[in-house]
């Protein structure tokens, strides 16, 4: 079943096939609570370092996954055609399948927030708690006027780029951007603009939201509206915070996260 194994940063990179793709997965800890940790567009683990960092790691057994086409689950390119994120929901739930843990918890920050609330709707029975923060279940003409500000990856500070060129390569970076961009253009024009509203209802994990109050590309609408749609959800806005809630404020992040995941 495992393809590869390798260490990176103290932890443990492994290689596994479904669904017809090698999918790289981190298992960071040994902790009873399992967790399945959603990256965002053109994610990787590093992106996760205030979690990876201070979470304890005796509580919980965190799995950050690479979606097809992102981090280290390349080959193939990213495919950015209707329904992918349906489709990487799909490969996540299979994934959990394939290391045969049947209960576990997801967390998602942004496109992985919308990924991990369609997995949620899909895996009902085997979801415990659900965590997303930084996410959206709609896209609108607005939202997309903030996106086009980002197309141009050159224009991006130094500290978002880097990291980004050194693990995919310029082109890489600045083709799967714009496919993403494009990729929402598509929704809002073909879907009303649907990313995953439909789901919503049907996600019976105690949920819980987090939002940053100045969040410069997610307008914090977006938080209220998930919040209003599904049931018992629980909302936390952090004042002053932008997109990147766990690197601005990871104590506080950690400790909110933490309370609900441990929460009976």
């Amino acid at each position: 079943m495992n393809q590869q194994t390798t260490v990176t940063t103290e932890m443990n990179s492994t290689k596994i096939k479904v669904k017809g793709f090698e999918i790289n997965y981190f298992k960071i800890g040994n902790g009873p609570q399992k967790l399945l940790i959603f990256p965002g567009a053109l994610g990787q683990v590093t992106n996760f370092k205030p979690l990876t960092e201070n979470f304890d790691r005796e509580k919980y057994t965190m799995y950050i996954w690479d979606p097809p086409g992102y981090g280290l689950s390349r080959p193939p390119n990213r495919d950015f055609s209707p329904g992918f994120l349906y489709r990487d929901a799909d490969c996540a739930i299979a994934l959990m399948k394939a290391l045969c843990i049947d209960r576990y918890s997801m967390l998602g920050w942004c496109n992985g927030g919308c990924t991990a609330l369609i997995a949620a709707s899909k895996a009902a029975d085997r979801v415990e708690k659900l965590v997303v923060w930084s996410c959206n279940a709609y896209v609108t003409s607005k939202d997309l006027e903030i996106y086009e500000t980002t197309r141009d990856v050159h224009a991006w500070s130094e500290k978002r780029r880097l990291p980004q060129f050194q693990m995919y390569g310029e082109k890489y970076v600045s083709d799967t951007w714009s496919g993403w961009i494009d990729a929402f253009h598509k929704i809002l024009d073909e879907d009303d603009g649907d990313v995953c509203r439909g789901v919503l209802a049907e996600i019976k994990a105690p949920t819980l939201i987090l939002h940053g109050s100045e969040d410069e590309l997610v307008p914090i609408e977006h938080a209220v509206y998930l919040h209003d749609n599904i049931k018992g959800s629980t909302l936390e806005i952090l004042p002053d915070a932008k997109h990147i809630i766990h690197f601005m404020y990871p104590q506080k992040f950690i400790s909110i996260v933490d309370n609900f995941l441990t929460a009976i």
